[in-house]
């Protein structure tokens, strides 16, 4: 018999999640949402699955700045977590969204950025998914019938969210958002996170003279 069986994850994808206190949350939302209402007024009418969105630049306002002060805390953390070499980074992209019913967010990614993020402001009963996709192509070329559902089978990660959650993820996985079948509105902002002087130092080759 084997004296073990030991389980590596290898290629590993990580999505960090972090959530506010629920005082904090409470009234932070309110304040947030708020902004958003008013930054979003006169909204048009959509069609079907549309949402309404702000000016991805909303890192630029001061209003935000409390927000966007926490989005550079989680990003820190999660490039912390990574143990990478970095000078600084910044806030590349920044915008709310607003799903009222019917709306969703097809799938997609966040090309040239390195992190990316989104914060729940509002949701219908306080609850909410968001789908990460398999990035591994070959990984679908078998899907046999599962007895139990887990991380290791499907080609489909559901995440639970909820109203002053944090979820920050590498900007080349691809999400998506389902659709909002209540008549209350879903709230969220996202944002890009992008590494300093990129081009400059972090994209040299890593060879050096003398290697092969």
């Amino acid at each position: 018999m084997f004296e073990q069986l030991e389980v590596k994850d290898v290629f590993p994808t990580p999505v960090w999640v972090a959530d506010l206190g629920a005082g904090e949350a409470e009234s932070f939302n309110q304040h947030l949402k708020a902004l958003i209402y008013k930054l979003t007024e006169p909204r048009k009418e959509l069609a079907v699955g549309g949402n309404w969105q702000t000016d991805p630049r909303l890192h630029e306002r001061e209003d935000f700045a409390p927000f966007c002060k926490k989005v550079k805390q989680v990003g820190k953390a999660a490039l912390d977590f990574l143990q990478i070499s970095y000078d600084d980074f910044f806030i590349s992209g920044c915008w709310a969204n607003i799903n009222p019913k019917g709306a969703h967010n097809s799938s997609h990614m966040h090309p040239n950025n390195y992190l990316a993020g989104v914060y729940y402001v509002a949701l219908p009963a306080e609850k909410g998914t968001i789908f990460f996709s398999d990035p591994r192509a070959q990984a679908q070329t078998m899907l046999p019938p599962a007895k139990q559902w887990n991380k290791y089978i499907g080609n489909e990660i559901r995440l639970d969210v909820k109203p002053g959650r944090f979820v920050l993820f590498p900007a080349w996985l691809v999400h998506s958002v389902p659709i909002n079948p209540s008549e209350e509105h879903r709230i969220s902002i996202s944002f890009n996170l992008m590494l300093s002087n990129y081009v400059e130092n972090i994209s040299k080759p890593l060879w050096k003279k003398g290697t092969a």
